[in-house]
């Protein structure tokens, strides 16, 4: 790179979702789309629905329907309706309506999930997205917390009582889905394993209809089943009450540059950080096109790696002594761009992670991700296939995995590092090859793993991945507490 490109690269923050700009220009221009609807009343019970309904076939369902998931793509899967409550009071009286009609129940959060498991052909899609409620109790480091309240909304309503919670890389990211499948967010290693670890209790709407609370004292095989059994949930979580953690008094970051075609080097040096334990830190690898590439740049050098640490530290000292240690790694002479100790916060890294001047901008997407123990096989594996991705916007995200200590939920496998792999595109006509180069990189990287991460797997395109992201004995104890809290199948569950 040159110096002045060196300079402009520089000017970027990578954070893990860093890449993905805009994102909430492009949530807030769809959520858009439903202000002003009216529910049509067509029966009693919608003139005095508090809150907002469509039917399907009313003029206004497909404006609903598309603003439903959080990025471009829609898949094609119609629910006979779509309700969104105004208040958690609304919800047992909308699943016992709905199991009167017979109707089967999904549930969406903020729409995040990547596979839009919400979205389901017949029955009725219970949109808690008006759900933001955030309460904290700062002399018990607690908080309760609705579901479609945004990761950065939590971490602002924490800032003034000097708290934080492990919420996920991106601001948008609303913390229902993210917490009831796991959730691999800030400081992960250090606040927990997981952010469902942080559970201390769900407020949960049964099948029935019944509201009860699920802690270690009061149903505790729900209480189980919370942390971690992601979409294939057998309940509505109206709220949940986490464990707090005091904010770092300094949050500085590291990161070098390398190209693709020093991959290999660059992942030793990230395996090298994690096998040293830096204190108080996350790791990270993001694997990006290279905005700087010409047409007549070699193919490796048309991407790039980053390599990051972010050290969430007591003091300016602290932070700086770890991030110091890891700079030192002979590895970091070899890089491209040095963007060494760089002060940053909690709240800083969020709103950057959606940033309409940084990144990759916002489009189509498609996942798949793996939790794997032999990263540098996986590297090797990915290399040129990463190379003839078919959109310059597609990237992966690697993290090592230094706490791997599970707690007794749901969430119940991992491995020392997670791989994400991250399809994004522009225009739908470019869906198909997009797809495609997704299903090539599973294919490359399934057999080198030891399962996967329930909240980034597309189950509907592959109906055996739920299944890899639990334990045998937790996939067969989920399946018997799905027949006792949902005999009838009232919720909707795997494809």
């Amino acid at each position: 790179m040159s110096g002045n490109s060196q300079k402009e690269a520089a000017a970027h923050v990578w954070t893990r979702r860093g890449f993905v700009g805009a994102l909430g220009l492009l949530i807030a221009s769809r959520s858009n789309a439903m202000k002003g609807i009216k529910p049509a009343a067509d029966s009693d019970w919608r003139n005095d629905f508090p809150g907002r309904s469509v039917l399907k076939a009313e003029p206004d369902y497909e404006a609903w329907r598309q603003a439903m998931p959080w990025q471009m793509h829609t898949v094609e899967r119609f629910p006979d309706m779509i309700v969104r409550p105004n208040t958690a009071a609304a919800i047992p009286g909308i699943i016992t309506r709905a199991r009167h009609q017979g109707q089967r129940v999904a549930i969406k959060s903020g729409g995040h999930n990547v596979s839009e498991a919400f979205l389901r052909n017949g029955g009725t899609l219970l949109d808690l997205g008006e759900l933001q409620a955030v309460n904290v109790d700062p002399e018990t480091s607690t908080v309760w917390v609705e579901p479609a309240l945004w990761s950065h909304g939590l971490v602002r309503a924490l800032e003034p009582h000097n708290l934080a919670f492990p919420v996920a890389h991106c601001a948008t990211v609303p913390m229902g889905g993210y917490l009831l499948g796991g959730g691999l967010g800030y400081n992960h290693d250090n606040w927990g394993t997981l952010a469902c670890d942080s559970i201390l209790a769900a407020e949960v709407v049964l099948a029935s209809g019944e509201k009860v609370i699920a802690s270690p004292d009061s149903h505790p095989e729900l209480y189980w089943a919370v942390r971690g059994a992601g979409t294939g949930f057998f309940g509505v979580v109206t709220r949940y009450k986490l464990q707090l953690y005091k904010n770092p008094g300094t949050t500085q970051e590291s990161s070098y540059i390398f190209p693709l075609s020093m991959l290999d080097e660059a992942t030793s040096m990230l395996q090298d950080w994690a096998a040293s334990s830096p204190l108080d830190t996350e790791l990270m690898m993001l694997l990006a096109h290279n905005p700087m590439a010409t047409a007549e740049t070699d193919p490796l050098d048309s991407k790039m790696c980053i390599v990051r640490a972010v050290t969430y530290a007591a003091t300016a000292k602290d932070a700086g002594r770890e991030l110091k240690k890891l700079g030192n790694h002979p590895s970091t002479e070899k890089a491209l761009m040095k963007n060494e100790r760089v002060s940053t916060s909690l709240s800083q890294m969020q709103v950057e992670s959606v940033n309409a001047n940084m990144g990759l901008g916002f489009g189509h997407y498609a996942v798949d991700t793996v939790w794997t123990n032999r990263l540098p096989d996986v590297m090797r594996a990915i290399k040129q296939h990463f190379v003839n991705a078919n959109s310059a916007k597609t990237h992966f995200v690697v993290s090592p995995k230094m706490n791997r200590k599970l707690d007794g939920g749901a969430f119940s496998v991992i491995g020392d590092t997670f791989v994400g792999a991250y399809a994004m595109w522009d225009e739908a006509s470019d869906t198909p090859a997009s797809f495609n180069w997704l299903d090539g990189t599973s294919r490359l990287m399934r057999p080198l793993a030891v399962g996967q991460y329930i909240n980034e797997v597309d189950a509907f395109r592959d109906t055996t991945a739920p299944k890899r992201c639990f334990s045998p004995e937790t996939w067969k104890q989920l399946a018997q507490l799905r027949k006792h809290y949902d005999p009838t199948g009232q919720f909707f569950s795997w494809p």
